[in-house]
C-alpha cells in the first residue's frame, strides 16, 4: 500500500511537472507574434448587455427577450460569465437566443499574485473555454473592468499611463500572466480563429492598463516583461464621461487605435447617471449615430448598449431600455429602434 502510494505521488509530480512546462514553453511564443485577426470572423454591430447567470429578468422567457431585441434591430447580447461553468451554460444557450448572437465574457480574475500560477490557470480556462465556444460565438471577453472588480486602488492620475496603477503593482504580474495565459490557451484549441478574444474591457481614460499589458511594461516603470496579446480592443464609456472624441481634451478613440492598430469594440455604452427621459433618449440617438458614423475612422465593429432590462438600480435609476420582457420603458425601446433603423450597421 505505501509502495503503490509513493508511485502515485511520484506520477502526480511528474504529470504536474509536465503540464507546467508545456504551459511555460507557450510564454515565449504568445507575445511577440499573433496571428492576423479573421476577417471571415463577423461580429454583430449593434449589441445590449445582459445578466441571465445572475437571474431575475434575464433568466426567464429567453423567446420574449429575442423578440424585444429584435423589435429594435439588435443582433447580439452581451452575458457576463463568472465560472466554466456559465460558459458551458452560454454554450447551451446559443441556439435558443438565435438568429441574436450571444456575446460571453469570461470574467474570472486571478486569486493569486505569481505570474506563473495564474498564466498556467488561465491557459487552462483558455482551453476549456475554446473547447465550449470556439465557432458558436464570434467573440468572447477576457474580464470586465479589472480597475473596478480586480485591482484594489485606482490610478494615481488619468489612468492614461501604466504607471499611474503603481498602487497596485502587487497585482500586476498575475494580472498579466491570466491574460496571456487565457489568450494563448484559447488560441491553442481555436487555432484558425474561428471565435476572436478581445482584452479586458476599460473605461474612461484607463488604456494606460491596456497599453502596459499591450508593452510588456508594469506599474512599476519597469520594462521587457512577457507582452499580452489580444485581436479586439475593448472599452467603455458612457454618458457622463462626455465626448469620447474630447475628454479633457483627449481623443480617446483615436489613442487606442494608434496604441493597437486593432479593431475596436465598445461593449458597454449608455446612461449610468439619473437624467431626464429626454436626454436617454437623445443619448441613444446620438451615440450610434457618432459610432456608425466614425466606424471606419477608428475600426469600430461594435457597440453594446447598457442594458436590455432594468436590472441594476444605482441611485434610484434604472438603465434598462425595456423595464422587463415585454414591458418597454417609456421612449427608451422605440429611441433605440429608430437610431439602429437611421444608422445601418456598417
Amino acid at each position: 500500500m505505501k509502495l503503490r502510494l509513493m508511485v502515485l505521488i511520484v506520477f502526480l509530480v511528474t504529470v504536474g511537472a509536465t503540464v507546467t512546462a508545456h504551459f511555460e514553453s507557450t510564454r515565449n511564443h504568445d507575445d511577440p507574434k499573433r496571428p492576423p485577426v479573421n476577417t471571415t470572423v463577423r461580429v454583430p454591430f449593434y449589441g445590449v448587455n445582459g445578466h441571465y447567470v445572475q437571474g431575475g429578468v434575464y433568466a426567464t422567457n429567453i423567446a420574449q427577450q429575442v423578440a424585444d431585441m429584435r423589435a429594435m434591430g439588435i443582433t447580439s447580447i452581451r452575458q457576463d460569465c463568472y465560472s466554466i461553468a456559465d460558459t458551458a451554460k452560454m454554450a447551451s444557450l446559443v441556439s435558443s437566443f438565435a438568429p441574436v448572437k450571444i456575446q460571453p465574457v469570461f470574467n474570472v480574475f486571478p486569486a493569486t499574485t505569481d505570474e506563473t500560477t495564474a498564466y498556467n490557470q488561465f491557459y487552462a480556462y483558455g482551453r476549456t473555454v475554446a473547447g465550449q465556444l470556439a465557432g458558436k460565438v464570434a467573440v468572447i471577453e477576457l474580464m470586465n473592468e479589472p480597475e473596478n472588480m480586480y485591482f484594489t486602488k485606482g490610478p494615481r492620475y488619468s489612468g492614461q499611463n501604466v504607471t499611474d496603477w503603481s498602487a497596485s503593482n502587487s497585482q500586476w504580474a498575475a494580472f498579466r500572466g491570466a491574460v496571456r495565459g487565457f489568450y494563448a490557451g484559447f488560441r491553442a484549441v481555436d487555432t484558425t480563429m474561428q471565435t476572436l478574444v478581445t482584452s479586458p474591457s476599460v473605461g474612461w481614460l484607463h488604456y494606460g492598463m491596456l497599453k502596459g499589458l499591450w508593452n510588456g511594461e508594469a506599474p512599476d516603470g519597469s520594462s521587457g516583461h512577457p507582452r499580452a496579446t489580444w485581436d479586439i480592443t475593448n472599452y467603455h464609456w458612457y454618458h457622463d464621461f462626455g465626448d469620447i472624441e474630447d475628454a479633457g481634451g483627449v481623443n480617446t478613440l483615436a489613442a487606442i487605435k494608434s496604441a493597437f492598430n486593432l479593431p475596436i469594440m465598445l461593449t458597454e455604452i449608455g446612461v449610468q447617471k439619473n437624467v431626464s427621459g429626454s436626454v436617454y433618449n437623445s443619448y441613444v440617438a446620438s451615440s450610434f449615430a457618432k459610432y456608425a458614423r466614425k466606424a471606419k475612422t477608428y475600426d469600430i465593429i461594435g457597440v453594446d448598449w447598457y442594458e436590455l432590462y432594468n436590472f441594476q438600480k444605482i441611485d434610484g435609476f434604472y438603465m434598462g431600455l425595456y423595464s422587463s420582457p415585454g414591458v418597454v420603458n417609456t421612449g427608451r425601446a422605440s429611441a433605440m429602434a429608430s437610431a439602429v433603423a437611421a444608422n445601418p450597421a456598417p
